[in-house]
């Protein structure tokens, strides 16, 4: 495939086409339909506009990918970050592709993986904020080894975390994440650091997986990440590089049976079924604290001057390492109200800002509906300390 020149007038370009009606298809002289289906064509042109400088790259591997990854292809470059389609070249993107569609093949469960699962977990080059790193062909090299004669999804995720905990264990580090091969030589990291290389191991080997995580414990100090994996048809769980000999086994696992809330981050869209905790452009927030216990449902329902306040922040609060910490944030809808699955206890609920709030403390049931209703005041009676402990909530 030829290379693409720089122009410095791509974007303009990019957007004259736009408002002509021709844009969702072209871009910098490129028919997209010949590369992408028709169904990502919209979004790869987005990411095209994102990567800046680095579209030629972009469109490079679009053109280099063979009649069967271009589904896939379309997929990573429709949900990749902006930060990534500024700096992958064409055969970071290339062997993210091939890579993940060898493991499909090579290993025994990759034939009953759906699209989607495969898409969403098993293809995206990165967990969380680490550095983007090629990891994919080390790892698969190494865990194909460990896995020989494996048949069964389940034994192998259970080997590949024997394999990631015998290479790495706890100890705090830094705010900023490592990246996959920074903690295999250290031979440390962070909880969230852990649970980043044992999800790149376990998609290394076609196996479906994603971060996971409470924002603060209900009832005990910290927080906690961990993973999610499916396997033979179902989500699970385990620690990341601390081995059980079976899954849905884990340290947190009382911990988690009494969690407020936990959230799992999807690579695009939420599957049918999710419950759905935010859609953002480029990836999703599902809450799925009903795989660790039975929830109560609280529905919030936010008025000003006795009438639906529509898009008004909610946060909703637990007690922990000696104040208030925040677990959910959600803004209202046309009907003013926020509904979210919790896990019983008490909860802080306020709405609006420092300027105009309201507040109440409920408590959630398992299995039970709590509804509360929030009427906006210029002044709540919150004083000078809760104002400064509600920006931080903010930060």
């Amino acid at each position: 495939m030829r290379a693409r020149p720089r122009t410095a007038t791509f974007l303009a370009a990019a957007v004259l086409a736009t408002m002509c009606g021709c844009g969702r298809y072209e871009f910098d002289g490129v028919d997209l339909r010949q590369y992408v289906p028709d169904e990502y064509v919209e979004r790869v042109h987005a990411s095209l506009t994102l990567a800046g400088g680095n579209s030629d790259e972009v469109l490079l591997a679009l053109e280099s990918a063979g009649a069967d990854e271009r589904e896939a292809m379309a997929y990573l470059i429709s949900y990749l970050p902006p930060v990534d389609l500024a700096t992958a070249d064409s055969r970071f993107l290339l062997e993210t592709v091939r890579l993940a569609q060898a493991a499909r093949e090579r290993f025994p469960w990759g034939g009953s993986l759906p699209d989607d699962m495969f898409y969403a977990y098993v293809m995206p080059p990165r967990v969380s904020q680490e550095p983007l790193e090629r990891w994919r062909p080390f790892l698969m090299e190494k865990l194909t080894e460990r896995l020989a004669g494996i048949e069964s999804m389940e034994e192998a995720a259970l080997e590949v975390n024997r394999w990631c905990g015998e290479r790495v264990t706890y100890k705090p580090t830094q705010r900023r994440d490592q990246g996959v091969f920074e903690t295999l030589a250290s031979g440390y990291g962070r909880c969230e650091e852990m649970m980043i290389v044992h999800i790149c191991a376990l998609r290394s080997v076609g196996i479906p997986a994603r971060q996971t995580w409470t924002p603060y414990w209900a009832t005990t100090d910290n927080n906690h990440a961990w993973t999610e994996l499916w396997v033979d048809g179902r989500w699970r769980y385990t620690g990341a590089c601390e081995p059980r000999d079976a899954l849905d086994e884990a340290w947190f696992t009382a911990a988690a049976r009494n969690a407020a809330i936990v959230l799992s981050s999807v690579f695009g869209e939420p599957a049918e079924g999710d419950e759905v905790y935010r859609i953002e452009d480029r990836f999703s927030l599902v809450n799925s604290v009903s795989r660790y216990l039975e929830p109560g449902t609280l529905s919030v329902r936010v008025e000003r001057d006795g009438a639906p306040a529509c898009g008004v922040p909610v946060t909703v609060s637990v007690w922990n390492f000696g104040g208030l910490r925040a677990v959910a944030r959600q803004e209202t809808g046309v009907d003013g109200v926020v509904d979210l699955s919790l896990g019983d206890g008490d909860y802080f609920v306020c709405a609006g800002s420092p300027r105009e709030t309201a507040w109440d403390v409920c408590e959630i049931e398992r299995s039970e509906e709590t509804s509360v209703v929030l009427e906006l005041e210029s002044d709540a009676g919150f004083d000078a300390s809760f104002r400064l402990n509600y920006a931080r909530m903010e930060d």
